[in-house]
């Protein structure tokens, strides 16, 4: 096998310079900017309201931490050699920590961030290039999956009674995230493929539900489902390949679906 398939504008005229499309986007732009600000203006008065206002679930601010399982789906998880968006991500876990202003008694705005970790499953790529390469013995080693989300958006929690809690949150933000590099090494040194780490930044959605129980005053627990979807465009993966000191090395670009969903079990703060 001398060659490794790796996992690989429309732009648009300035339109505005017509009359009538320059007119519609400036009023476009103002009705933007008014609801931004009745947005605010709204918000602002809202949590401008006396603390008893934001009775309800517990607290008008607080903090949430949490760890949990985290399993990647779609080709993020898929371990086909065959698939160049194959992500080769196996069950890994995550940490979060969040923020939360409530108002209107159910209500709140929140703000996410949160790390997840995955390590590799590269046993059908192993066997693939054994079976391209007979006798060679293939065996393998990388890093690990390592994404970060920064997210914002709004929740409801609503009281099941009982001192529980339902939460719900639906956010979106920014995601980087950075593939393993992948090695693959025989007993020979001149026979072997190496696929490199690469990073990429996009959007991503974010989905939790859980279940919180009050404990005290100031503290609750809580135990959650959530799910993270988006793409990401990984650009100019390098990949080197060896067999028997033959080297050759390529690049290839794809678009990677990011989908992970997962259990938390968390600890909320109430601030005030």
């Amino acid at each position: 096998m001398n060659n490794l398939s790796v996992q690989q504008s429309f732009i648009f005229a300035p339109l505005k310079q017509h009359k009538v499309i320059n007119h519609f986007y400036k009023n476009m732009k103002g009705s933007i900017m008014k609801t931004v600000i009745l947005f605010i203006l709204f918000s602002s008065l809202i949590l401008a309201q006396d603390g008893g206002f934001f009775s309800g679930a517990g607290g008008r601010a607080y903090i949430d931490i949490s760890t949990g399982p985290s399993f990647p789906l779609n080709n993020f998880g898929d371990d086909n050699p065959n698939n160049q968006r194959s992500g080769y991500a196996q069950t890994g876990y995550s940490v979060g920590l969040s923020g939360g202003i409530r108002f209107l008694n159910l209500f709140e705005i929140s703000v996410v961030g949160f790390r997840n970790a995955y390590g590799t499953n590269l046993g059908n790529l192993i066997e693939s290039f054994n079976q391209s390469n007979p006798g060679a013995g293939f065996n393998a080693s990388s890093d690990s999956w390592e994404i970060y989300g920064i997210l914002g958006g709004f929740g409801l929690s609503y009281p099941a009674g009982h001192g529980f809690f339902g939460d719900v949150k639906v956010l979106g933000g920014y995601l980087n995230s950075t593939s393993p590099e992948i090695m693959l090494r025989t007993s020979s040194e001149d026979t072997y493929a190496k696929i490199e780490s690469s990073t990429s930044s996009s959007l991503i959605y974010y989905f939790s539900g859980a279940v919180r129980r009050v404990l005290s005053d100031r503290l609750h627990l809580s135990l959650g489902l959530q799910y993270i979807w988006g793409s990401a465009d990984f650009k100019n993966v390098k990949t080197i390949t060896s067999i028997g000191g033959n080297i050759n090395e390529s690049t290839a670009s794809f678009q990677r679906n990011m989908y992970a969903w997962g259990l938390t079990l968390g600890l909320r703060f109430i601030l005030f």
